[in-house]
C-alpha cells in the first residue's frame, strides 16, 4: 500500500471524531425529532380497532341438491364438493356481503351505546352536495370496515375502527349478526324450496318402488306351479329392481329427514371464530413506532450535517478555491432557511466589512500645506 494514501483505520478515527466533536447536535436533534413526534401522536384523535374472525359452516354450505342426490353431477364426491364449494366461492360472497349496502345501510343510522352515530363520532354533517347517509358508507368503506380472507384456510377477519373502542366492538358484533340474519332468512326460502323438491323426489322414489313390489307379487301369482330357467331369471330381475328401488327409497327418505332435521335446528351457515372484544390499546397513531422513527431520522440528519460541516471546515482550512463564493452563497440563503449558515465555520459566518481606504496622497499634502 502506498505510503500517501490514508488506511481505512485512519479514516474511522477521522469518522469517529467528527461523530464525537458534534456529540451534542446529534443527541439534541435525536431528542428533538422524538418529542415532537410524541407531541403530534398525543394531539392526534387517536382510533382503535376491533376484530372479528369467522368461517363459513362447510357442512351447511355444501347441502345441495346435488350433494341431497348423491353429489355425482358436479363430479367428485360430497366431502369433495363441500371443500371446493366452500374455498373457492363461499368466503368470497361473504366478503361481498359484509362490504354491500344491504347490510352497512343500517349502521349508518344505528346509534350505538354511547348513545351516537357514526357521523357523530366523526363529525360528519348533510351538505346540499352530498348525503349524509352516502358520506358516512363512503366512510365505512374507506376507513372503518376493513376485511381480509385467508387463502389456505377461507378464514374471514373483520376489522372495524372508530374513535370510540366500545363502538368498534359493537359494529363489528352488529355487522356479524346482520349477515348471520340475511343468511338464516335465504336459508329459510332455500330450504323449504329443497324440502319440496326433496320430497316430490321421494315421493317418486316410493311409487316406483310400489310398482316394482307389484310387478314381483303378480308375476309370482301368475307362475306359482311353472318352474323353468326362464321363470326364474325373470324373477330375479324383480327382486333386483325391488332391491334397487327399495335402497333408492331409504336413501331419499333419509336425507330427506336430515334436511328436515337442519331446517328445525336453524344452524348457522358461519361460525364465529373469534368474536369481537373491546380494544385496550390504540391502533392509530403508533406512538412507539413514530417516536423511534422519528428519533432514528433525527440521527442519521444530525449524523449528516456533522459530515457536511466537517467538509465545509476542511475546505475553509485550506483556503480551497471558490470557498468565499460559496459561504457567499450560504449567508444569502440563510435569509430564507435560519440556521443555515451554521453549516460554516465561525470565522465565515459573517461577511466581513471592507476596510476603509487610504486618503488620496495628493489630498493629503494639501491637507499639510494649509496647516503650515
Amino acid at each position: 500500500m502506498n505510503a500517501t494514501e490514508p488506511s481505512d483505520e485512519i479514516r474511522l478515527l477521522e469518522w469517529t471524531n467528527v461523530v464525537l466533536s458534534h456529540r451534542w447536535l446529534i443527541v439534541t436533534l435525536t431528542v428533538l425529532a422524538g418529542t415532537v413526534a410524541y407531541g403530534l401522536c398525543k394531539t392526534v384523535r387517536p382510533l382503535y380497532t376491533a376484530e372479528t374472525k369467522l368461517i363459513a359452516n362447510r357442512d351447511v354450505e355444501a347441502w345441495s341438491l346435488t350433494r341431497l342426490f348423491g353429489g355425482t353431477r358436479l363430479g367428485g364426491a360430497p366431502s369433495e364438493l363441500a371443500n371446493r364449494f366452500t374455498t373457492t366461492y363461499v368466503s368470497s360472497y361473504y366478503m361481498e356481503l359484509l362490504r354491500s349496502d344491504l347490510l352497512l345501510q343500517p349502521l349508518t343510522k344505528h346509534r350505538w351505546s354511547n348513545n351516537q352515530t357514526l357521523a357523530d363520532l366523526f363529525d360528519l354533517k348533510d351538505s346540499p352536495d352530498t348525503n349524509l347517509e352516502r358520506q358516512v358508507l363512503t366512510l365505512l368503506r374507506k376507513r372503518v370496515l376493513s376485511i381480509r380472507q385467508d387463502v389456505e384456510t377461507a378464514m374471514l377477519t373483520v376489522r372495524c375502527t372508530t374513535p370510540d373502542p366500545v363502538t368498534s366492538s359493537e359494529m363489528a358484533d352488529e355487522l356479524v349478526e346482520g349477515l348471520k340474519t340475511f343468511l338464516l332468512e335465504s336459508q329459510t326460502s332455500g330450504t323449504s324450496e329443497l324440502l319440496r323438491l326433496a320430497e316430490e323426489r321421494t315421493s317418486q322414489a316410493q311409487a316406483a318402488l310400489n310398482r316394482a313390489e307389484l310387478q314381483l307379487r303378480d308375476f309370482r301369482e301368475r307362475n306359482k306351479t311353472i318352474i323353468s330357467a326362464k321363470l326364474k331369471m325373470e324373477e330375479s330381475k324383480h327382486e333386483r329392481e325391488v332391491t334397487l328401488q327399495e335402497e333408492q327409497f331409504i336413501q331419499l327418505k333419509t336425507k330427506l329427514e336430515m334436511l328436515r332435521l337442519t331446517w328445525q335446528q336453524e344452524v348457522d351457515l358461519i361460525n364465529v371464530i373469534q368474536p369481537a372484544e373491546i380494544p385496550r390499546k390504540k391502533s392509530w397513531p403508533p406512538t412507539a413506532a413514530a417516536v423511534v422513527g422519528s428519533a432514528f431520522f433525527g440521527f442519521l440528519l444530525a449524523v449528516s450535517i456533522a459530515f457536511v460541516r466537517h467538509g465545509i471546515g476542511t475546505l475553509a482550512a485550506r483556503d480551497a478555491p471558490g470557498f468565499l463564493e460559496f459561504a457567499t452563497h450560504i449567508r444569502a440563503l440563510n435569509r430564507f432557511l435560519p440556521g443555515l449558515a451554521l453549516l460554516l465555520p465561525r470565522h465565515a459566518r459573517k461577511r466581513k466589512r471592507p476596510s476603509s481606504p487610504p486618503a488620496p496622497l495628493a489630498q493629503s499634502a494639501s491637507d499639510e500645506g494649509d496647516e503650515s
